[in-house]
């Protein structure tokens, strides 16, 4: 299945301590929504508009609302400027529903809407329709690995406005244009938009310019990692777990030396112990087949959460190799076994028996604030 990543960047007019465009994101494990708006005017008050507008469109097509719905809303909400007649902010959503491997683009007086395919543009059918006495834009796509999709208000299109070199503003063309030398040069997309945001303001240096934000959605394959933390409560339910867990798509790692030991049983597959990756602060790690790496389970979560918080940077060989495919991952999935480990009932082991689920929780809870997608299920 496929994924993108959202990368974006703004510039704010010059003078303005906010920038009046705004982007929303909204990610789940088969559907991704954005929208950019861009709000009359600049500041505060441009900046209000535009992130209620963002907003509204993003939170009501994540939910599912069919697009003509959710665009008659926001016209019907938004004020008209009664001077000049348009509306105070304009909007680009984009839909992507990877589970039916087909992306919407919807278009509201938005300037630089742009699909490429490695470094050639590719130019979609479009519908217009009309809601609430305005024309909107509709068009799908279906998406590829490689693909671009560059998004961009009109501070970029109109960026150096009233310069020699560009009276008119730089202009959609020549943002085609260095896009297509982008790409053809292999600059990724997260340079590109910082790239423009550069541009404009080099551009805008002599002019008071406008707000000004870019956005490039990178269409590629979807990055799962699977994590089977402790042994389920009830034994006779080891097969089942096991089986579900090796059928999932994606890297797999299995935390704690008892789980090991029911993946060796229920697979009949040993496990090899590598005990180069020993070190005086965690146990060595283990290799099976189908199973990209076993770790010690506690001490090992324990140092990649301390990690991820920013607490220590001290990690063994596992609690390295844990957090690098976190990092990496767009979706992580856990399994976390709902046994007690003897062990923790010690009374000189430090952590008591729900330190594992706690690990977990806090873990999970780090991963969702840096816009991953993270699957908890108990077992």
């Amino acid at each position: 299945m496929l994924t993108c990543d959202v990368f974006f960047a703004s510039k704010n007019k010059k003078g303005e301590e906010v920038c009046g465009d705004s982007i929303r994101v909204k990610k789940e494990s088969e559907k991704i929504v954005v929208s950019i708006s861009d709000g009359l005017g600049s500041g505060i008050k441009a900046s209000i508009l535009s992130t209620l507008t963002s907003t509204i469109a993003t939170t009501m097509l994540a939910n599912g609302l069919a697009v003509t719905d959710v665009f008659r809303t926001i016209l019907a909400t938004l004020p008209v400027c009664r001077v000049r007649g348009i509306s105070y902010s304009n909007l680009c959503s984009v839909v992507c529903d990877f589970k039916n491997e087909i992306c919407t683009v919807v278009e509201y007086e938005f300037p630089v809407v742009m699909l490429f395919r490695k470094n050639r543009r590719i130019h979609p059918e479009k519908k217009s329709i009309n809601i609430e006495g305005r024309q909107i834009s509709i068009w799908e796509f279906h998406p590829e690995e490689g693909m671009i999709l560059f998004l961009a208000t009109d501070g970029l299109s109109q960026a150096g406005m009233g310069t020699e070199l560009f009276p008119l503003g730089f202009g959609v063309e020549n943002i085609e244009g260095e896009i297509r030398h982008l790409l053809r040069n292999h600059v990724p997309p997260e340079d590109i938009v910082r790239h423009f945001v550069r541009l404009a303001e080099k551009l805008d240096r002599d002019v008071k310019g406008d707000d000004t934000l870019v956005a490039c959605l990178n269409f590629r394959e979807k990055r799962i990692l699977n994590l089977f933390v402790g042994p389920p409560e009830r034994k006779e339910k080891d097969e089942e777990y096991v089986k579900k867990f090796l059928s999932l798509p994606g890297k797999k790692i299995v935390c704690g030396g008892t789980t090991g030991q029911i993946f060796e049983r229920v697979t009949g597959k040993k496990v090899e112990i590598d005990l180069y990756t020993f070190s005086e602060n965690s146990p060595p790690v283990g290799y099976m087949e189908g199973i990209d790496l076993l770790t010690e389970g506690i001490v090992t979560l324990t140092q990649v959460f301390r990690y991820l918080e920013g607490q220590s940077e001290e990690m063994g060989y596992g609690a390295k190799f844990i957090v690098k495919n976190l990092l990496e991952a767009d979706e992580i999935n856990f399994f976390v076994g709902r046994a007690i480990n003897p062990a923790h009932q010690n009374p000189l082991f430090s952590h008591d028996i729900s330190l594992k689920f706690r690990l977990v929780k806090d873990i999970a809870h780090i991963l969702q604030e840096r816009g991953k997608i993270v699957n908890v299920q108990y077992c």
